[in-house]
């Protein structure tokens, strides 16, 4: 049998909606549930070019990339070697494929190690086999902790590996330009320094960052958004800039940081009371969901929301909340770790619960 339960009919118009004149629309669908039991959080999913839907497991001991078959609920891992620090919010966590994963099969992996202490690494892999060999290590020693970890890895339209780093609960290492946490990075594939990064000899693009665990480049600007949780108040949505210090932990969200030089406030945060803990984010690109197309999505770990934003510029023009775990609306899919747009076209969703979801017409 094949293991997909449909676990609700969602259809539904303007329900959730935060602000009654949306764009086109409304859009109907419903969620249906491709994978459950991944025994531990599917941190990261990304889909190959043959259809597979790859993924990492946060909580291995041992690095780790499995391929989820989305027809069949078949699953293939390719183990490595390398020691994994699994303890708290550490693990092996972001994964970007190669441009060329086609012919090349590299994945670059950004996971926590122990090493004189809690640290994390990004490197690249190849999947040969069954196996995930070659490891090449781009940035060791980035600092590490039970939480703050970031670690979310994006290819740039420029070539370039774009990936942040938590402040590991230092949170004065945030503003210091030499510590490796705090930040978001650029290195090339190979792992050298750009010649055109903002400081001499130094893989920092920004800093100022307290945990940044989304990052993606919106289609036809080349802009750089990220999501950022805050501590208990003031998660932040940040259009990432060369060179800019995003202020934390002197100030956050929206907020004017006076004193803070070259200092790049939020586009919005969520919200001066409360906390969403927002994770991953993209901008739908698929042909399903047509009143979405270049919508800016997040999904959120706290309160179990799935969001959907109209941008204009740099601004946030429209919002909708159209899955809230806690509150309706459609409760109940707990909290949501990843999200991408898959090559049906369809938006796929990872939860902390080891489930595999996708929203359909």
């Amino acid at each position: 049998m094949r293991p997909r339960l449909m676990l609700a009919l969602l259809t539904f118009g303007l329900v959730g909606c935060q602000n009654p004149d949306l764009p086109p629309g409304p859009q109907s669908f419903r969620v249906e549930e491709i994978k459950n039991g991944l025994g531990g959080v599917p941190w990261s999913i990304h889909f190959a070019p043959d259809g597979r839907l790859l993924f990492t497991n946060r909580d291995l001991s041992q690095i780790r990339v499995s391929a989820l078959n989305v027809s069949t609920g078949a699953i293939t891992h390719y183990n490595g070697t390398s020691a994994v620090r699994d303890d708290g919010e550490g693990g092996i966590l972001g994964m970007e494929l190669d441009p060329n994963f086609a012919s090349n099969n590299r994945v670059y992996i950004c996971y926590s190690i122990s090493s004189g202490g809690p640290r994390n690494r990004l490197s690249r892999f190849e999947i040969s086999g069954n196996s995930l060999t070659n490891e090449l290590i781009l940035l060791d020693n980035m600092r590490g902790a039970s939480t703050h970890n970031g670690c979310r890895v994006v290819w740039g339209p420029d070539g370039k590996l774009y990936f942040s780093m938590g402040d590991a609960q230092d949170q004065p290492a945030a503003q210091d330009p030499s510590a490796l946490a705090g930040k978001i990075f650029r290195i090339n594939p190979d792992g050298s320094i750009p010649s055109d990064n903002p400081f001499p000899n130094s893989p920092v693009w920004t800093l100022g960052h307290r945990n940044p665990q989304g990052l993606a480049f919106q289609p036809g600007t080349g802009l750089l958004w990220s999501t950022e949780h805050g501590p208990d108040v003031k998660d932040e949505l940040n259009v990432i800039k060369k060179g800019k210090n995003y202020g934390w932990p002197n100030c956050m969200g929206t907020d004017p940081c006076p004193g803070v030089n070259n200092y790049q406030p939020a586009i919005k945060h969520f919200t001066a009371s409360d906390t969403i803990a927002p994770s991953d984010m993209m901008f739908y690109t698929g042909n399903v969901f047509t009143a979405w197309r270049n919508h800016l999505f997040f999904v959120t770990l706290r309160t179990g929301r799935l969001y959907r934003l109209v941008v204009n510029g740099e601004s946030v023009t429209q919002e909708e909340i159209l899955i809230d775990t806690n509150s309706g609306p459609h409760p109940g899919f707990g909290r949501l770790r990843d999200i991408v747009t898959g090559p049906d076209g369809l938006i796929y969703l990872s939860t902390d619960s080891g489930r595999i979801l996708r929203l359909v017409r």
